[in-house]
């Protein structure tokens, strides 16, 4: 039984290293290998790189005296060709921390003044937008049914600049840490400090959509490592850098709805299971009432104070 879940794990673990890492790394070595051998003057000169390869593989030896040292190039060929694509899916993955950090609005100090202008007009939006939703639901009127629908509808529309107060300079930056806000202001709790316990008593069947969701999200910020990588080789085939530039709005629609869907569920684990988390430390818990929140928080605090994000 241990042989066949060892075999299982491991039969996984190749197919995602080879989804993640091999495929999209031996694409960009085949696009770079077209890149670097027409260029930008010769782009779509296909026989150009039909000679190209055929000289480079020795495929037109036959299977005279050159034919064992024509097998041999092929072979380091192969190899070469694997170790560039491994290269470029670390690469890759390396890009992508800088990517996701742009997308969540942490932006490096020369940006920081378009950054404050940008959650500046973000954070007007929201707040006129609300101030509609505070005078609607205000509003004394009869037809019942006709406030809500229209509350409904002005709450929609803040919310599509944010589920809270701006104060990032991105949608995605924003998105994720509205958990953490929604968490405090429901129940006066400190999402940071909570959250490590709160995964050591949560099911499996919770785990592991949290974890398949946070997969999801790390896999939309890898599209946009490679998305930087094709914008770079554009500089020597300017076809690639039309790739890239598709990569990188796929990466970005993709981040945004990886981004709702995660951050969605880490909401939900902690309304679904913080009577659980509460029932650890006080007996006397029961209901969840907001005035737990911080007794707990300064219990997982151990006086250290608040964290960072």
């Amino acid at each position: 039984m241990l042989s066949g879940f060892v075999t299982d794990v491991g039969r996984k673990l190749a197919e995602r290293w080879a989804a993640t890492l091999v495929l999209p790394g031996l694409l960009f070595t085949t696009v770079a290998a077209v890149a670097l051998t027409l260029r930008q003057n010769s782009w779509s000169d296909v026989e150009l790189l039909r000679l190209r390869v055929t000289a480079l593989t020795g495929s037109g030896s036959g299977a005279g005296p050159g034919a064992g040292s024509g097998s041999t190039r092929t072979a380091v060929l192969l190899l070469g060709v694997l170790a560039a694509s491994f290269a470029a899916a670390l690469v890759a993955d390396a890009l992508g921390g800088p990517y996701e950090q742009a997308l969540l609005g942490s932006w490096p100090r020369p940006l920081s003044r378009p950054a404050a202008a940008l959650t500046g007009r973000r954070r007007r939006i929201w707040q006129e937008r609300d101030d509609a939703c505070r005078r609607a639901a205000a509003q004394d009127t009869d037809e019942a049914a006709e406030r809500a629908a229209r509350l409904g509808a002005l709450e929609a529309l803040r919310n599509q600049v944010a589920l809270t107060r701006p104060e990032c300079p991105t949608w995605i930056g924003d998105r994720l840490r509205a958990p953490a806000v929604r968490i405090r202001l429901e129940y006066r709790l400190e999402l940071a400090d909570a959250w490590p316990r709160l995964w050591l008593v949560l099911p499996d069947s919770t785990r592991q959509p949290l974890a398949e969701a946070r997969q999801r999200l790390d896999e939309a910020m890898r599209l946009g490592g490679w998305a930087v990588l094709y914008l770079l080789l554009g500089a020597v085939w300017w076809p690639s850098a039309a790739a890239g530039a598709g990569a990188a709005l796929a990466a970005w629609r993709r981040g945004r709805d990886r981004a709702e869907e995660y951050a969605e569920l880490v909401e939900s684990t902690v309304d679904v299971h913080l009577q659980e988390l509460f029932e650890r430390f006080d007996e006397e818990t029961r209901p969840v009432r907001a005035s737990l929140g911080p007794a707990v928080t300064e219990r997982f605090r151990k006086g250290a104070g608040p964290r960072h994000p």
